[in-house]
């Protein structure tokens, strides 16, 4: 009998989450920031976790200027400000991570054309990274250490 990729992560500590996939090929996941859920894109290519600067308030975090530039596949944002020491929570994970945080209204209009509710941020890879994420593409799940 052979066990299965979720039993064996389960062994090794891992805790699993359900991925949505969107029409737009992207996947959408539940997490909590300081307390507060939201909705976000899962982006293996994004450097940083960020948050839309519109949901400052929402999440409870508190932004000072940023000196480093960001950049994006499209463009780059001339505006971006960083949170510190934030609370993160997905499932059963959670840890504290600083967040980028800028404006998100051109990716929201895209997901609108495409009847898609609005995102409140973006999970990167130094969340990734630290959490030892297993990313499953055949059952839709994201695998973090705990």
């Amino acid at each position: 009998m052979s066990i299965t990729l979720n039993k064996f992560l389960k062994t090794k500590g891992y805790s699993s989450e359900k991925l949505i996939f969107l029409e737009t090929k992207h996947y959408l996941i539940e997490a909590k920031v300081n307390g507060v859920s939201g909705r976000f894109i899962l982006d293996t290519g994004a450097s940083n976790s960020c948050i839309c600067t519109s949901l400052e308030n929402k999440f409870k975090t508190i932004s000072m200027e940023n000196k480093e530039k960001a950049s994006s596949a499209t463009s780059q944002m001339t505006h971006t400000k960083i949170s510190k020491s934030n609370t993160i929570q997905i499932g059963k994970w959670e840890d504290k991570i600083n967040l980028i945080t800028f404006d998100m209204s051109h990716i929201n209009h895209a997901l609108n054309e495409k009847k898609i509710n609005p995102i409140d941020g973006i999970i990167g890879a130094d969340i990734l990274k630290k959490s030892k994420a297993i990313l499953d593409y055949k059952s839709n799940k994201l695998y973090l250490k705990l």
